[in-house]
């Protein structure tokens, strides 16, 4: 009885390896990668200043932003290089003329962490205000911004 269970086990062993096949394709995946681009809102730094009407500011004081952007992303600012901002105060309803330059240092795969490999776009905004605005009533609560706007 063992050697007839064993032929029947053997037969349908050999049967059912005999019936199977194996078959693949290739399946092509394409994609169309985008440009992307996203200021590092934890790498801005505010340009903050003391203001005295007799002598202006001492000098430019710097603020900016860092852009990253996927790398060859071409890309177009918007922003005016230099110009005008003007600085509300939240207290006194009066307000403070600046001046602004803008600068930019493009540094292609220089992104690091979650931006790893991405182009980086350093971006540094000077401010300045003018001597003589005797209008503007003392309060330390002037605030202005300077967009900075880019296409990609």
């Amino acid at each position: 009885m063992k050697k007839v269970v064993a032929a029947v086990l053997s037969a349908a062993l050999v049967a059912s390896t005999a019936v199977a096949g194996t078959t693949s394709t290739p399946v092509t995946v394409n994609a169309n990668v985008l440009s992307s681009c996203m200021f590092d809102t934890t790498a801005a730094k505010l340009a903050s200043f003391t203001y005295d009407a007799i002598v202006g500011t001492s000098g430019a004081v710097s603020g900016g932003a860092t852009l990253y952007c996927n790398a060859g992303t071409s890309l177009t600012v918007n922003t005016a290089a230099t110009g005008a901002v003007v600085l509300n105060s939240a207290s006194k309803s009066k307000s403070l003329n600046a001046t602004y330059a803008l600068t930019s240092v493009a540094n292609a795969g220089a992104g690091t962490g979650s931006y790893a490999g991405a182009d980086q776009y350093v971006y540094t905004l000077a401010a300045t205000a003018a001597a003589g605005q005797w209008g503007a009533p003392t309060a330390a609560d002037y605030t202005g911004s300077v967009d900075i706007n880019v296409t990609f």
